[in-house]
């Protein structure tokens, strides 16, 4: 074992060999030999704090090395002093885990640097006791800010940083600017979000100024200024196409920033852990799921007709459940895809069905939320080539936890287009590897025509296998037609005379039983032409302008009119209000 002496010896040769004269003697840079010089002094002498300095000068971070530093620190710069050198004689810099590297100069540098090490290992708890035992300067306060921000504890990314302002390192200044305004925009500071993104832009670290813009293009966006916000996400991308949340966010208008109530972070089980706020489903989880249930059962009983999807989604709704009775018993249960087909015309609850089946899925524990994201083809596509599966990819994470429901999923992939649709495959493609990826995270559910759905199913030979239950979906009888009319008028505070539910349910009976040709050539009723429900609606919507034309038409004093007089809509008002809806719909009735 090497004595103090031949230590010494090796940490000068280490220093030399760093381009630092010594006593007189010439120094000629040779890093490899600095690094094995101060490898050595440090192995020979564990408590010489200035030998693993120099190895942190060589470049060599490992947490092993910055540790012992820490562990040595009562004779930092022991070996500088013996030898005459300056603080700054070598550049032995630490990684401070927001953008900018610190050079280690003082005990307090070596107490930050190892705090910083620990935010890197997450080891968090152990970092906040480093740090709130060294002396509060601008780069303990600055690695304190790092630890909060790293565990997304906003409020105390702004009280670590509070002084930032003063700083006179305008590196140092630049990326608190940086932490304290993305701290902001999580909370729902926008205003002072913005101000502090603003001078992180002007400031001296390109990353951090990048980044500060993308931001400051988020918080636009929240406030609802998509156009500024688009702006900015473009001129990010002209300079770097790299950046991927940037890409992302150009692609996707949905893409927004997640903001936190800081009442939440208070409420984690573990302070570092941003998951581990408790939720409302783990606070009350049967009661919640089975009021979930309760609100899918009655939404889809007060739908008028659909008899034969009502018993298909009670025995999806039952196939769930026994499949959970079964796991629990330890009985074997077949994987059953849950993705679903819906086929049928177009305004006959599909979309309404969809919300019914996300919430018995959520209320069973299935998926995690009730949410449906509904999305075409147009969410899917990109502009060219290379863009559809980042677009398609970023719909997808939109939809993590719920249900993607996409309606006429058979334009995903068009006919006629010379070469085939390149960017329809590319877009089903990326479906299908995300729905593998994320089989327990996100049901989908594709809807349209029979004949189009068997089309698009055709089309991929991953579709077919993924999607193997479909519900049938009918069109909507005369009778049937005149109850939703009733049904919408109440929801509007109107009232349909028997006399207009007649008309009503009379009109109905030739669209019903006609047909005719779509746009594609395919045989159609003409009430799936017109929008079955969808056709309703507009024909309340414009029997109630009729009512209201009438009412003010001539002398009348409007001020005396009666609520039945407000309300009532008559036979006249509903054959005006379908001569008009038809008339603009064009149909050969």
């Amino acid at each position: 074992m090497a004595d103090l002496r031949q230590t010494r010896q090796l940490f000068d040769v280490g220093v030399l060999s760093l381009g630092v004269p010594l006593d007189g003697q010439e120094a000629v840079v040779d890093r490899q030999q600095a690094r094995l010089a101060f490898q050595r002094a440090s192995e020979f002498e564990p408590d010489m704090c200035d030998a693993w300095l120099g190895r942190i000068a060589c470049g060599d971070r490992d947490s092993a090395v910055i540790f012992n530093l820490y562990r040595s620190r009562s004779n930092f710069h022991l070996e500088f002093r013996r030898n005459g050198l300056a603080p700054t004689a070598v550049d032995a810099r630490f990684a401070t885990g927001s953008y900018l590297d610190y050079p280690i100069l003082t005990r307090t540098d070596v107490e930050a640097a190892y705090a910083a090490s620990l935010v890197a290992d997450q080891d968090y708890s152990a970092a906040e006791e480093v740090l709130d035992s060294a002396e509060s300067t601008p780069i303990t306060n600055y690695v304190r800010g790092v630890l909060h921000f790293a565990t997304q504890r906003w409020p105390d990314v702004m009280k670590a940083l509070n002084g930032s302002a003063e700083w006179s390192d305008e590196y140092m200044r630049a990326g608190a600017d940086t932490m304290v305004g993305i701290a902001c925009a999580r909370t729902g500071l926008n205003g002072e979000a913005l101000r502090r993104l603003e001078l992180a832009e002007a400031g001296p670290i390109p990353a951090a100024a990048t980044m500060a813009r993308h931001v400051h293009g988020l918080v636009l966006r929240a406030e609802d200024k998509e156009s500024e916000a688009r702006a900015i996400f473009e001129e990010i991308y002209s300079r770097d196409p790299g950046f991927e949340a940037n890409a992302l966010a150009l692609q996707d208008p949905r893409r927004r920033l997640i903001v936190t109530d800081p009442a939440d972070i208070d409420r984690r089980t573990d302070r570092w852990d941003p998951e581990s706020v408790p939720s409302d489903a783990a606070a009350g989880p049967a009661t919640e799921q089975a009021a979930l249930l309760d609100e899918a059962q009655a939404e889809l009983d007060s739908q008028i007709g659909l008899q034969a999807v009502k018993t298909q989604v009670a025995k999806l709704k039952s196939a769930a459940t026994m499949a959970q009775v079964r796991a629990e018993k330890g009985l074997a249960t077949n994987a059953r895809s849950q993705h679903l087909i819906f086929t049928g015309p177009p305004g006959t609850g599909k979309t309404t069905i969809a919300r019914v089946v996300a919430k018995i899925y959520c209320g069973l524990g299935l998926i995690k939320t009730d949410k449906v994201v509904e999305a075409s083809r147009r969410d899917f596509v990109g502009q060219h080539l290379g863009s559809t599966a980042p677009k398609t990819s970023a719909l997808i994470d939109s939809a993590l936890d719920g249900v993607l429901f996409i309606d006429e999923a058979y334009t995903l992939i068009q006919d006629g287009l010379s070469g085939g649709d390149a960017f329809g495959r590319e877009a089903v493609d990326t479906l299908l590897a995300r729905m593998e990826d994320e089989r327990d995270r996100i049901i989908v559910i594709i809807a349209g025509y029979d004949g189009e759905i068997d089309r698009f199913l055709a089309a991929n030979d991953g579709l077919s296998s993924r999607f193997s239950r479909r519900l049938s979906f009918e069109s909507y009888a005369p009778t049937e037609l005149a109850q939703i009319g009733e049904v919408l008028a109440e929801k509007r505070d109107s009232h349909l005379t028997p006399e207009a539910i007649t008309t009503l349910e009379q009109a109905c009976g030739p669209l019903f039983d006609q047909t005719s040709v779509d746009q594609s050539g395919r045989p159609r009723r003409l009430i799936d032409l017109a929008g079955n429900g969808r056709f309703i609606r507009n024909v309340i919507e414009s029997a109630e302008e009729e009512r209201e034309f009438r009412l003010s038409s001539g002398d009348v004093d409007v001020s005396e009119l009666s609520t039945d007089d407000l309300t009532t809509v008559t036979a006249d008002d509903m054959r005006a209000a379908l001569s008009t809806v038809l008339g603009g719909l064009r149909l050969p009735v």
